[in-house]
């Protein structure tokens, strides 16, 4: 089960993924004076798009920590059409780009790198991937910490040279727009003396494809 997640470095800047000129644009704002402000909030609508999706949409570098693999110690069938958990694997809940390392730590407590793995992506379009292994260390440690796996996740900038579906969508961006003007327009935590409705098929209804959809 994974136990932990640390973010080492982000690829490239909040405003690379939405610029400030897009946030004025949204907010119908041509004054400089809250140009600062107006960039705050860019980042934070990128948090909290990345909070309620479950994994850094911004591309990262990652490390997850588990306590252990899933599934019984027995041989796995790296073919199964349906992705299921089963046997020696390690399930990767995010939007993988590429996998840079996986490492165990032994008995010893001596951090070690294995290259005895094949990957796979989670079948029926779930954003996800798992990591089956041929064998195992023959011992573990005894702390939480037993595997670590560093990627690279989420999404390259709509600019870069990839694969349409590995570049950042505008559905996505256009989630975080929502969010910087709701908090552009109402700067305090309560609001009174006003009656107000959430909009139909917004932040949620935008982000919801791109959830992570943990089973198993």
């Amino acid at each position: 089960m994974q136990v932990a997640r640390e973010l080492i470095t982000r690829a490239n800047a909040d405003t690379d993924y939405l610029t400030l000129a897009e946030a004025k644009q949204h907010l119908r704002v041509t004054a400089s004076s809250d140009d600062a402000y107006i960039t705050s909030l860019i980042s934070m609508a990128l948090d909290t798009c990345e909070s309620y999706v479950g994994y850094s949409i911004r591309k990262a570098t990652v490390k997850y920590a588990f306590d252990g693999f899933t599934g019984g110690m027995g041989n796995v069938n790296s073919a199964n059409p349906y992705g299921m958990i089963d046997g020696n694997l390690l399930r990767l809940y995010s939007r993988i780009l590429s996998i840079t390392s996986v490492k165990y730590v032994n008995s010893s407590n001596t951090v070690q790198t294995t290259t005895n793995w094949v990957n796979a992506p989670v079948k029926f379009g779930q954003y996800g991937m798992s990591i089956y292994f041929d064998s195992i260390p023959g011992s573990l440690t005894s702390d939480e910490v037993k595997l670590i796996v560093e990627v690279v996740e989420g999404f390259e900038l709509a600019s870069a040279t990839a694969n349409d579906s590995d570049k950042f969508p505008a559905t996505i961006k256009h989630a975080a727009l929502l969010l910087i003007g709701q908090y552009y327009d109402n700067r305090n935590s309560v609001i009174v003396g006003t009656n107000n409705a959430q909009i139909e098929l917004g932040f949620e209804y935008l982000l919801d494809k791109y959830r992570i959809v943990k089973f198993g």
